[in-house]
């Protein structure tokens, strides 16, 4: 079996993860639709905050358990896309093998780690497609991912301190956070066989 047809799984498998997260979060975001509407009505009729139930709710796990997931696939693809990159040219990548899987979820540097990596497998991949794809394509990716997370974030964070009568359940939010993760994959998409090439 050659080198490319033994690389090329791992790719699809990057790719499919995050098409599953990215299923993920259109079901969330429009099962919101119905249920805050639902939460509305229950709210109105008497029913306690903390005992009203929707379909969101019991979607919503699908979110963490896709996203865990994709970042595992995604991790162990970026560690050996990082491995190769290094063993050809040691200075060709400026984060160490850890944050590969580290840069994801630590805070503040999470904010331009993977970005950065994404960057440099790009630049030592060597082709002039991923070249091009370095600067308007991965701040594009990357822009898009950021506020998908941060829109993610938004609510519930305003839920914190919310007054009585409050829904929770904020479609406009869910639905802006599905739209901006459909542009990062159609993009994440490009990154992922450009390197798997």
């Amino acid at each position: 079996m050659s080198e490319k047809t033994m690389k090329a799984p791992v790719g699809r498998q990057v790719i499919a993860a995050s098409a599953s997260l990215l299923a993920a979060v259109w079901i969330v975001a429009l099962a919101s639709i119905p249920s805050a509407q639902s939460y509305r009505d229950q709210l109105a009729s008497g029913t306690a905050a903390d005992q009203i139930v929707t379909a969101y709710d019991a979607m919503t796990i699908l979110i963490p358990i896709t996203m865990i997931g994709s970042w595992i696939i995604t991790s162990r693809w970026l560690k050996q896309l990082h491995i190769k990159a290094t063993t050809s040219d040691p200075t060709s990548m400026r984060l160490k093998l850890p944050w590969v899987f580290w840069s994801w979820i630590v805070p503040v540097v999470s904010l331009w780690f993977p970005k950065r990596l994404i960057e440099d497998l790009l630049k030592s991949q060597g082709s002039d497609e991923a070249k091009a794809l370095i600067g308007k394509d991965t701040l594009t990716w990357w822009l898009t991912w950021v506020g998908f997370a941060l829109v993610n974030n938004v609510g519930i964070v305003a839920a914190f301190d919310a007054a009585d009568g409050y829904v929770p359940i904020r479609p406009e939010l869910e639905l802006a956070g599905a739209c901006l993760l459909t542009g990062a994959y159609l993009v994440w998409v490009r990154i992922v066989k450009t390197l798997d090439a």
